[in-house]
């Protein structure tokens, strides 16, 4: 009887640690995350991955579910690739910006539309996490949730908020690496992008992000 009574306080406390919801840090503490974050950050000079990405229609109240492949450079370059169910690359170098599709292709000048350098930085921000207490529009507020850290990106423009309610970026609390993006849509769609098979500080072909 009482190992059957230490089993179910066992199991009753795992459930309630698991339900924990997550809390806002101090002041602090949150400069200490960042810091510790953006440490991390600065080391990666390259990263690539593999991608799922669930885009959830409050609408429809259905799910989409696409999967991809992304590359990063430290050097201003992303490359964002779908491969399933449909085939979609965008492509960011510099100052310009790629979108091919089986539909042909369209490229952009980045300094033609503030909006678009907008979405820009936080494509690439939001990959690594560099940057949080310094991205241009919006405000970041650190939470802990059992050995998750996550950082909640309020936009504070009238173009931003025109996009994004909030982006809450997910940092595993052993090192803190970016894997997960949930960005909220000011009409309550979300989308959540789960990064896995994460490799950094590899060779990749310069070719992956030509923006032509």
């Amino acid at each position: 009887m009482k190992k059957l009574l230490f089993t179910l306080l066992t199991l009753l406390l795992t459930l309630l640690l698991q339900a924990q919801p997550q809390q806002q840090v101090g002041v602090a503490r949150q400069q200490a995350m960042m810091e510790q974050i953006g440490k991390a950050a600065a080391g990666i000079r390259t990263m690539e991955c593999d991608f799922t990405q669930v885009k959830t229609m409050s609408f429809l109240n259905d799910r989409l579910t696409s999967q991809g492949r992304m590359l990063f450079s430290a050097e201003g370059k992303l490359r964002w690739e779908y491969t399933k169910p449909y085939s979609y690359t965008f492509v960011l170098n510099g100052q310009k910006v790629a979108m091919r599709s089986g539909k042909g292709s369209q490229t952009v000048d980045l300094r033609q539309s503030r909006l678009f350098q907008g979405i820009a930085q936080v494509m690439m921000n939001s990959v690594t996490g560099r940057g949080l207490g310094a991205l241009d529009g919006f405000s970041c507020t650190m939470y802990e949730k059992d050995r998750e850290w996550i950082a909640m990106l309020t936009p504070q423009k009238k173009d931003m908020k025109r996009l994004f309610k909030s982006i809450c970026l997910h940092f595993s609390g052993k090192k803190p690496m970016v894997t997960q993006v949930e960005m909220t849509e000011p009409g309550g769609d979300a989308t959540v992008i789960s990064l896995k098979n994460v490799k950094t500080n590899c060779h990749i072909d310069e070719k992956m992000f030509a923006a032509q």
